[in-house]
């Protein structure tokens, strides 16, 4: 009997500006395409006296998870509060940035990122869409560990087996002054996953779950290991139990 190679899901990223695909950075790419420069100056070390962040398997993983859409075009954005004038200005008129009114928003809260207050929320209108199977929908996030005090993409979930426009809402922190977004800039991440329910099940730890999380612990403790080593051992005990 021959099995066939079970197909992975497809994400299509669709553009909608003719050619605007065919320039590299424009593209949407694999979030590892766009790891931050600080992560990949951090040394890596097999003594845990001496271990950073790096050593830890969850960031790799996070950096490894999902798309990025870079942006499409340079971009200006400015605001100024005092007397609630905004000026947005890109060298293409392929697409345009607007606001949410303050009432749509933030009029019902204080919107702040990495401690710099958001005073508007600029929308983008991007070239690109995104097509999921049905029943996936994908996450979109800011890119968080970019520290970025400019600005920042509001988080949400699209359900893009349905809906395919990706209109960005874009909290500004400018303080005023004039922020400036390249071509090619990490711009907003976006996850795919499958629309499911869970049962939410709060229990107490039993002797079987201490027996696991020990085993666990050994398979790492015993080792002088990397995080890619670590997440290997770690698969090999979720599969062995």
């Amino acid at each position: 009997m021959i099995f066939k190679k079970e197909e992975k899901p497809k994400i299509e990223f669709v553009c909608s500006v003719p050619y605007l695909e065919t320039i590299e950075e424009c593209k949407p790419k694999p979030a590892h395409k766009f790891i931050p420069d600080w992560w990949k100056n951090i040394p890596t070390s097999k003594s845990f006296d001496n271990s950073t962040v790096k050593d830890c398997p969850a960031f790799p993983d996070y950096f490894s998870l999902g798309f990025v859409m870079p942006m499409w075009m340079d971009s200006i954005l400015e605001y100024n509060e005092e007397n609630d004038r905004w000026d947005a200005f890109s060298p293409s008129e392929m697409k345009q940035w607007t606001i949410h009114p303050h009432k749509q928003f933030l009029d019902y809260t204080s919107a702040s990122a990495y401690g710099s207050k958001g005073s508007i929320v600029f929308k983008s209108e991007s070239p690109w869409k995104i097509i999921t199977p049905p029943g996936y929908s994908v996450l979109q996030l800011p890119l968080f560990y970019h520290f970025n005090h400019d600005f920042s993409v509001l988080p949400g979930i699209i359900d893009t087996d349905i809906h395919h426009e990706m209109n960005h809402p874009t909290l500004y922190h400018g303080d005023g002054k004039k922020i400036f977004i390249e071509r090619g800039q990490a711009f907003a991440l976006y996850i795919p996953f499958k629309r499911t329910e869970y049962d939410m099940i709060i229990r107490t730890e039993t002797e079987k779950d201490k027996a696991r999380f020990a085993t666990r612990d050994l398979s790492y403790k015993t080792k002088l290991v990397g995080q890619k080593e670590y997440r290997n051992l770690q698969r090999q005990r979720d599969k062995d139990m």
